[in-house]
Protein backbone atom coordinates (compact mmCIF):
# COMPACT_ATOMS: atom_id res chain seq x y z
CA UNK A 1 0.00 0.00 0.00
CA UNK A 2 1.36 3.40 -0.93
CA UNK A 3 2.14 5.74 1.93
CA UNK A 4 -0.41 8.49 2.31
CA UNK A 5 1.07 11.93 2.19
CA UNK A 6 0.58 13.83 5.44
CA UNK A 7 -0.62 17.45 5.22
CA UNK A 8 1.91 20.17 5.99
CA UNK A 9 2.53 20.87 9.65
CA UNK A 10 0.99 24.34 9.45
CA UNK A 11 -2.27 22.88 8.14
CA UNK A 12 -2.33 20.33 10.95
CA UNK A 13 -1.77 23.19 13.39
CA UNK A 14 -4.81 25.21 12.31
CA UNK A 15 -7.49 23.02 14.00
CA UNK A 16 -5.52 23.12 17.24
CA UNK A 17 -5.22 26.91 17.04
CA UNK A 18 -8.95 27.22 16.42
CA UNK A 19 -9.69 25.13 19.51
CA UNK A 20 -7.36 27.25 21.61
CA UNK A 21 -9.05 30.45 20.42
CA UNK A 22 -12.51 29.04 21.10
CA UNK A 23 -11.58 27.85 24.59
CA UNK A 24 -10.07 31.22 25.47
CA UNK A 25 -13.02 33.30 24.28
CA UNK A 26 -15.90 31.14 25.56
CA UNK A 27 -16.39 30.98 29.36
CA UNK A 28 -15.88 27.62 31.01
CA UNK A 29 -19.04 26.02 32.30
CA UNK A 30 -17.72 25.66 35.84
CA UNK A 31 -16.56 29.26 35.99
CA UNK A 32 -19.83 30.58 34.55
CA UNK A 33 -21.77 28.71 37.24
CA UNK A 34 -19.92 30.44 40.08
CA UNK A 35 -22.02 33.15 41.81
CA UNK A 36 -20.68 36.67 41.77
CA UNK A 37 -19.06 37.89 45.03
CA UNK A 38 -21.62 39.64 47.21
CA UNK A 39 -21.89 42.25 49.93
CA UNK A 40 -24.11 41.15 52.82
CA UNK A 41 -25.61 43.69 55.20
CA UNK A 42 -24.96 42.83 58.86
CA UNK A 43 -26.42 45.93 60.50
CA UNK A 44 -28.38 49.04 59.56
CA UNK A 45 -29.86 50.98 62.47
CA UNK A 46 -30.61 54.71 62.08
CA UNK A 47 -31.20 57.24 64.85
CA UNK A 48 -32.71 60.36 63.31
CA UNK A 49 -32.54 64.00 64.40
CA UNK A 50 -29.91 63.65 67.13
CA UNK A 51 -28.75 66.87 68.81
CA UNK A 52 -24.97 67.24 68.76
CA UNK A 53 -23.25 68.01 72.07
CA UNK A 54 -21.08 70.82 70.61
CA UNK A 55 -19.68 72.05 67.30
CA UNK A 56 -16.59 69.93 68.02
CA UNK A 57 -16.80 66.51 69.67
CA UNK A 58 -15.43 62.98 69.40
CA UNK A 59 -17.17 60.01 67.87
CA UNK A 60 -16.11 56.99 69.94
CA UNK A 61 -17.23 53.51 68.91
CA UNK A 62 -16.58 50.01 70.22
CA UNK A 63 -17.43 46.42 69.41
CA UNK A 64 -18.14 44.57 72.68
CA UNK A 65 -18.54 40.80 73.12
CA UNK A 66 -20.78 39.16 75.73
CA UNK A 67 -20.08 35.49 76.37
CA UNK A 68 -23.06 33.25 77.22
CA UNK A 69 -24.41 34.30 80.61
CA UNK A 70 -22.14 37.37 80.87
CA UNK A 71 -23.33 40.52 82.63
CA UNK A 72 -21.57 43.88 82.74
CA UNK A 73 -21.38 45.97 85.86
CA UNK A 74 -23.45 49.15 86.03
CA UNK A 75 -21.72 52.11 84.37
CA UNK A 76 -22.79 55.75 84.08
CA UNK A 77 -22.91 57.14 80.54
CA UNK A 78 -21.14 60.49 80.38
CA UNK A 79 -22.54 61.30 76.93
CA UNK A 80 -25.37 60.20 74.68
CA UNK A 81 -24.72 56.82 73.11
CA UNK A 82 -26.29 54.40 70.67
CA UNK A 83 -26.18 50.61 70.94
CA UNK A 84 -27.01 48.02 68.28
CA UNK A 85 -26.81 44.23 68.30
CA UNK A 86 -25.32 42.36 65.33
CA UNK A 87 -24.93 38.92 66.86
CA UNK A 88 -27.27 37.24 69.35
CA UNK A 89 -29.27 39.51 71.61
CA UNK A 90 -28.67 41.44 74.83
CA UNK A 91 -30.78 42.69 77.70
CA UNK A 92 -29.94 46.32 78.50
CA UNK A 93 -30.87 48.05 81.74
CA UNK A 94 -31.13 51.84 81.56
CA UNK A 95 -31.75 53.44 84.97
CA UNK A 96 -33.16 50.13 86.21
CA UNK A 97 -35.55 49.56 83.29
CA UNK A 98 -34.78 46.45 81.22
CA UNK A 99 -35.18 46.11 77.46
CA UNK A 100 -34.28 43.16 75.25
CA UNK A 101 -32.42 44.30 72.13
CA UNK A 102 -32.75 41.70 69.39
CA UNK A 103 -30.45 40.99 66.47
CA UNK A 104 -30.33 43.96 64.09
CA UNK A 105 -32.05 46.32 66.54
CA UNK A 106 -30.74 49.23 68.60
CA UNK A 107 -31.56 51.76 71.28
CA UNK A 108 -30.46 55.24 72.34
CA UNK A 109 -28.83 55.77 75.73
CA UNK A 110 -29.13 59.30 77.19
CA UNK A 111 -26.22 61.06 78.86
CA UNK A 112 -26.11 60.48 82.61
CA UNK A 113 -28.00 57.18 82.50
CA UNK A 114 -26.86 54.19 84.53
CA UNK A 115 -26.38 51.27 82.14
CA UNK A 116 -25.78 47.51 82.40
CA UNK A 117 -26.09 44.78 79.78
CA UNK A 118 -26.24 40.99 79.81
CA UNK A 119 -26.41 37.98 77.52
CA UNK A 120 -28.99 35.50 78.83
CA UNK A 121 -28.11 32.85 76.24
CA UNK A 122 -26.48 29.69 77.54
CA UNK A 123 -24.72 28.82 74.29
CA UNK A 124 -24.35 31.82 71.99
CA UNK A 125 -22.10 34.85 72.12
CA UNK A 126 -23.65 38.31 71.72
CA UNK A 127 -21.92 41.23 70.01
CA UNK A 128 -22.93 44.87 70.30
CA UNK A 129 -21.82 48.02 68.54
CA UNK A 130 -21.72 51.14 70.72
CA UNK A 131 -21.29 54.68 69.36
CA UNK A 132 -20.91 57.68 71.66
CA UNK A 133 -20.89 61.43 70.95
CA UNK A 134 -18.28 62.34 73.56
CA UNK A 135 -16.55 65.54 74.51
CA UNK A 136 -13.24 65.95 72.71
CA UNK A 137 -10.68 63.73 74.43
CA UNK A 138 -13.15 62.38 76.99
CA UNK A 139 -13.26 58.75 78.11
CA UNK A 140 -16.75 57.29 78.46
CA UNK A 141 -17.31 54.36 80.87
CA UNK A 142 -19.60 52.61 78.37
CA UNK A 143 -16.51 51.79 76.31
CA UNK A 144 -14.73 50.34 79.33
CA UNK A 145 -17.20 47.74 80.63
CA UNK A 146 -16.27 45.30 83.36
CA UNK A 147 -17.63 41.87 84.21
CA UNK A 148 -16.74 38.23 83.63
CA UNK A 149 -17.21 37.29 79.99
CA UNK A 150 -17.46 40.90 78.78
CA UNK A 151 -14.71 41.91 76.37
CA UNK A 152 -14.06 44.94 74.16
CA UNK A 153 -12.94 43.76 70.72
CA UNK A 154 -11.85 47.19 69.50
CA UNK A 155 -12.41 50.90 70.14
CA UNK A 156 -11.96 53.72 67.63
CA UNK A 157 -12.17 57.52 67.90
CA UNK A 158 -12.44 60.45 65.51
CA UNK A 159 -12.97 64.17 66.16
CA UNK A 160 -15.76 65.97 64.29
CA UNK A 161 -15.48 69.75 63.84
CA UNK A 162 -18.04 72.30 62.68
CA UNK A 163 -20.84 69.87 63.38
CA UNK A 164 -24.43 70.87 62.57
CA UNK A 165 -26.92 71.18 65.42
CA UNK A 166 -28.83 68.08 64.30
CA UNK A 167 -27.45 64.91 62.74
CA UNK A 168 -28.50 61.38 61.91
CA UNK A 169 -26.49 58.68 63.70
CA UNK A 170 -26.52 55.53 61.59
CA UNK A 171 -24.81 52.31 62.65
CA UNK A 172 -24.05 49.92 59.80
CA UNK A 173 -22.08 46.74 59.13
CA UNK A 174 -21.32 44.62 56.07
CA UNK A 175 -19.48 41.46 55.07
CA UNK A 176 -17.65 41.16 51.73
CA UNK A 177 -17.15 37.88 49.89
CA UNK A 178 -13.64 37.26 48.53
CA UNK A 179 -13.37 39.18 45.28
CA UNK A 180 -16.17 41.64 46.05
CA UNK A 181 -15.62 45.25 44.97
CA UNK A 182 -18.00 48.15 45.43
CA UNK A 183 -18.82 50.52 42.63
CA UNK A 184 -16.95 53.81 42.39
CA UNK A 185 -18.42 56.26 44.87
CA UNK A 186 -17.80 59.24 47.14
CA UNK A 187 -18.41 59.27 50.89
CA UNK A 188 -20.31 62.52 51.49
CA UNK A 189 -20.64 62.45 55.26
CA UNK A 190 -18.54 62.07 58.39
CA UNK A 191 -17.99 58.44 59.44
CA UNK A 192 -15.65 56.02 61.20
CA UNK A 193 -15.07 52.34 60.43
CA UNK A 194 -13.72 49.37 62.39
CA UNK A 195 -12.64 46.10 60.79
CA UNK A 196 -13.51 42.79 62.41
CA UNK A 197 -12.50 40.15 59.86
CA UNK A 198 -10.06 39.84 56.99
CA UNK A 199 -8.32 42.70 55.18
CA UNK A 200 -10.32 45.42 53.42
CA UNK A 201 -8.82 47.46 50.58
CA UNK A 202 -9.65 51.13 50.10
CA UNK A 203 -8.77 52.29 46.61
CA UNK A 204 -9.09 55.75 45.12
CA UNK A 205 -9.35 56.87 41.53
CA UNK A 206 -6.17 58.93 41.90
CA UNK A 207 -4.30 55.60 42.22
CA UNK A 208 -3.72 55.52 45.97
CA UNK A 209 -4.55 52.30 47.84
CA UNK A 210 -4.79 51.49 51.57
CA UNK A 211 -5.40 48.15 53.28
CA UNK A 212 -6.79 47.62 56.78
CA UNK A 213 -6.69 44.31 58.72
CA UNK A 214 -9.00 43.13 61.49
CA UNK A 215 -8.66 45.23 64.63
CA UNK A 216 -7.95 48.50 62.82
CA UNK A 217 -9.93 51.70 62.25
CA UNK A 218 -10.20 53.73 59.07
CA UNK A 219 -12.22 56.20 57.03
CA UNK A 220 -12.79 56.38 53.31
CA UNK A 221 -11.85 60.01 52.89
CA UNK A 222 -14.89 62.23 52.42
CA UNK A 223 -15.18 63.79 48.99
CA UNK A 224 -12.53 61.51 47.45
CA UNK A 225 -13.82 59.16 44.75
CA UNK A 226 -12.88 55.50 45.06
CA UNK A 227 -13.99 51.99 45.96
CA UNK A 228 -13.69 49.31 48.62
CA UNK A 229 -12.89 45.65 48.03
CA UNK A 230 -11.99 42.28 49.50
CA UNK A 231 -8.91 41.14 47.62
CA UNK A 232 -8.20 38.22 49.95
CA UNK A 233 -9.29 34.59 50.12
CA UNK A 234 -11.50 34.88 53.23
CA UNK A 235 -14.50 37.07 54.00
CA UNK A 236 -14.17 40.52 55.54
CA UNK A 237 -16.49 42.24 58.01
CA UNK A 238 -16.61 45.98 58.73
CA UNK A 239 -18.76 48.15 61.00
CA UNK A 240 -19.09 51.90 60.95
CA UNK A 241 -21.00 54.89 62.28
CA UNK A 242 -22.30 57.67 60.05
CA UNK A 243 -22.86 61.16 61.43
CA UNK A 244 -24.95 62.45 58.56
CA UNK A 245 -26.70 65.69 57.76
CA UNK A 246 -30.46 64.99 57.71
CA UNK A 247 -31.74 64.74 54.15
CA UNK A 248 -28.28 64.55 52.56
CA UNK A 249 -27.22 61.32 50.80
CA UNK A 250 -24.43 59.51 52.62
CA UNK A 251 -22.72 58.45 49.39
CA UNK A 252 -22.84 59.34 45.71
CA UNK A 253 -22.05 57.06 42.80
CA UNK A 254 -19.25 58.23 40.51
CA UNK A 255 -19.51 57.75 36.76
CA UNK A 256 -16.07 57.86 35.17
CA UNK A 257 -14.60 56.66 31.87
CA UNK A 258 -13.50 53.01 31.87
CA UNK A 259 -9.81 53.92 31.72
CA UNK A 260 -10.03 56.16 34.77
CA UNK A 261 -12.12 53.62 36.70
CA UNK A 262 -9.54 50.85 36.38
CA UNK A 263 -7.93 50.33 39.83
CA UNK A 264 -4.19 50.85 39.96
CA UNK A 265 -2.11 47.94 41.25
CA UNK A 266 0.23 48.44 44.18
CA UNK A 267 3.64 47.00 45.04
CA UNK A 268 5.06 44.54 44.23
CA UNK A 269 3.37 44.66 40.81
CA UNK A 270 3.58 47.73 38.53
CA UNK A 271 0.47 49.85 37.77
CA UNK A 272 -1.76 48.41 35.07
CA UNK A 273 -2.38 50.90 32.26
CA UNK A 274 -4.70 51.04 29.27
CA UNK A 275 -8.46 50.74 29.12
CA UNK A 276 -8.63 47.82 31.51
CA UNK A 277 -10.62 44.62 31.33
CA UNK A 278 -14.02 44.42 29.71
CA UNK A 279 -16.91 43.99 32.12
CA UNK A 280 -17.21 40.37 33.23
CA UNK A 281 -13.83 39.38 31.77
CA UNK A 282 -11.53 37.87 34.35
CA UNK A 283 -7.76 38.43 34.18
CA UNK A 284 -5.38 35.53 33.70
CA UNK A 285 -1.91 35.43 35.18
CA UNK A 286 0.64 34.56 32.47
CA UNK A 287 3.89 34.73 34.38
CA UNK A 288 5.18 37.45 36.70
CA UNK A 289 3.83 40.94 36.11
CA UNK A 290 1.85 40.14 32.94
CA UNK A 291 -1.95 40.24 33.07
CA UNK A 292 -4.06 39.68 29.96
CA UNK A 293 -7.74 39.10 29.30
CA UNK A 294 -9.17 36.15 27.36
CA UNK A 295 -8.69 37.75 23.94
CA UNK A 296 -5.09 38.58 24.76
CA UNK A 297 -4.53 35.03 25.95
CA UNK A 298 -5.79 33.65 22.63
CA UNK A 299 -3.63 36.01 20.58
CA UNK A 300 -0.60 35.20 22.70
CA UNK A 301 -1.19 31.46 22.21
CA UNK A 302 -1.61 31.82 18.44
CA UNK A 303 1.57 33.89 18.25
CA UNK A 304 3.54 31.19 20.05
CA UNK A 305 2.14 28.48 17.78
CA UNK A 306 2.89 30.51 14.66
CA UNK A 307 6.47 31.11 15.80
CA UNK A 308 6.90 27.39 16.48
CA UNK A 309 5.51 26.50 13.03
CA UNK A 310 7.77 29.01 11.31
CA UNK A 311 10.88 27.63 13.03
CA UNK A 312 9.88 24.02 12.20
CA UNK A 313 9.31 24.92 8.54
CA UNK A 314 12.75 26.54 8.32
CA UNK A 315 14.39 23.43 9.76
CA UNK A 316 12.61 21.18 7.24
CA UNK A 317 13.58 23.35 4.22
Amino acid sequence: MANQRRPPFTKRLLPLAALVLLAAVLPLGSAAAQPAPQQVSLLNVPFRGVATPASTFDLVQSVIDFSPGATSSVRSANAQSFLSVFEGEVTVQIDGKSEVVALGKGLAIPAGAKVAASNSSTGKISRVFVSTLASAGAVDPLHQPSGAGVKVFFTARRTMSNAPALIDVIQQGARYDPGFRTGNHVMNEFHLMVHLEGVTTYGYLDGSVERYPAGSEAVMYEGMAGWMANEGQSKTANFWTWLGTPGKPLTSAVAVPAAAATPVAVAPGPPRTGSGLAQGDEPRQIGPGLIVDSTGFALLTLSVLALYASRRARRRS
